[in-house]
Formats: structure tokens, sequence, C-alpha cells
């Protein structure tokens, strides 16, 4: 989904507290216990799915009956809604789908988010991205950037839609020269940078731009290390 691992995006470090269970306890009221789940290696972690049994997998955020052991695949257009006026979680494909759902759930999980959003390509991401940014406002971005994002940044310039100033983002005091606190709405970082794999300190860039610009997200392009090497939520992006 992207922004960015090519084809996900995720958003937003989680802070849900642990799961709680009650239990009943001998001769004393029922008490509530913290149950810590298991925490698995990466490797379990990106072909483990944590089904659970129940009407719906509070992992996944599907319904699944039959309880597949591997997600299943829907590849219906439409659904059948409950009544006349619809309200089915799923209505059309494109809007929604529950494999697509499984995926972005399983991908919040590995990216350590709130949310990730599924779309066809990394640039449909970053396209997505910049239309956070109100019109007129400015962002922040790398000069050592992905040929398709600056090309993408370039073309919204060139029509007025936002302003863009292009710094060395591995200087600290470049990133902010440019920061303004109204009209600074997106820094968006690469770290590795493409193509001459130049190093970003992600989390001295978030705290920069966190304290002084409240209202810009911080974007990392993290195609290079994935989130197998490179956590960027955990480092405080954004997105």
């Amino acid at each position: 989904m992207a922004p960015i691992n090519t084809t996900t995006a995720a958003a937003g470090a989680s802070s849900a507290p642990p799961a709680t269970i009650e239990v009943d306890q001998p001769g004393s009221p029922q008490q509530e216990q913290t149950y810590q789940k298991p925490q698995y290696h990466p490797a379990t972690q990106l072909v483990h799915f944590e089904s659970i049994t129940g009407d719906k997998d509070e992992i996944l955020g599907i319904r699944d009956p039959y309880r597949a052991a591997a997600v299943p695949l829907y590849q219906a257009a439409t659904f059948r809604q409950p009544s006349a006026e619809g309200s089915g979680e799923y209505d059309y494909t494109r809007s929604g789908n529950p494999t697509r759902t499984a995926v972005e759930n399983h991908l919040a999980k590995l990216f350590k988010a709130e949310w990730a959003f599924v779309v066809s390509t990394g640039m449909t991401a970053l396209d997505a991205l910049l239309k956070l940014v109100p019109a007129g406002g400015h962002i922040i971005a790398g000069t050592d950037i992905y040929g398709g994002t600056n090309r993408l940044v370039t073309f919204y310039q060139k029509q007025g839609y936002l302003e863009a100033h292009h710094v060395d983002t591995t200087d600290i005091e470049s990133v902010r020269a440019k920061l303004d606190p109204v009209k600074t709405r997106l820094v968006l970082l690469e770290t590795p940078t493409n193509p001459l794999i130049k190093v970003v300190d992600v989390r001295a860039i978030c705290d920069l731009v966190h304290a002084k610009c409240p209202n810009a997200l911080v974007v990392v392009d993290n195609t290079m290390m994935s989130p197998y090497l490179q956590n960027c939520l955990d480092l405080g992006a954004d997105i």
C-alpha cells in the first residue's frame, strides 16, 4: 500500500493496550487479568495469520465460518446485501474485499501500525499521500529520491497544487531550515535513499518535525529495508 513498501501504506504506530480477560477466583470477586499474546519471531509473523475460532476473526477482521488454514481468495465483484437498504460489510470489491482486508490487517501487524491500505502500485500510494496535502501546502523531500517520486512531486508543483522543497535529508539542519510551522504539511523521506543508499536519521527528523510543525506528517518510503529490517513507525514516522 505503499508508503511505502511499494504496494502498501501503513499508518500510525499502534498504542492499543494488551488484551484483557476476566477470571473467576474462588472466594473472591471476579477480577480482570492482563493476557499477553505470545511474541513470535519475525519470520513466523510473516506466515502466521493468528486465526482464531469464533464468528469473526479478531486478527484478520473477516468472517470465515470454515476456519480455512489459508485466507480464502474472494474473487466476487459484488456481494449480496442483507436488505434492500444495503448495510452489508462489503458491497463492491473495488471498495472492499475480505481477502484484501486480511492482507491489510496482516501488513498492519508486521508494520506495528493501526492501519494498512493496499493499492495496486507504489506510485498509487505516493499519489494518495500527496493528496493529503491541502492546496498550497508545503512538502519537504530529499534530493536523492526515487525517480517516479520526483516526477510526481514535480507534476503537482507545476500544477500549483503544492510547493516542494528538496533538501539533503541526511543533514537535519537542512530540513530544519525549510520547516514552516503553518505551511509544511508533509515530510517525505527515503532511507536508504534511492539510488545513492544514503541513510537518514528518521527518529531525529520525526522529533524535529512533530515539535515544530504539529500539523505535518512524516512519511517514510521503506522500500529498501521493509519492516523486517527497519520499522519506521517505531522511529516516530506517521506513515
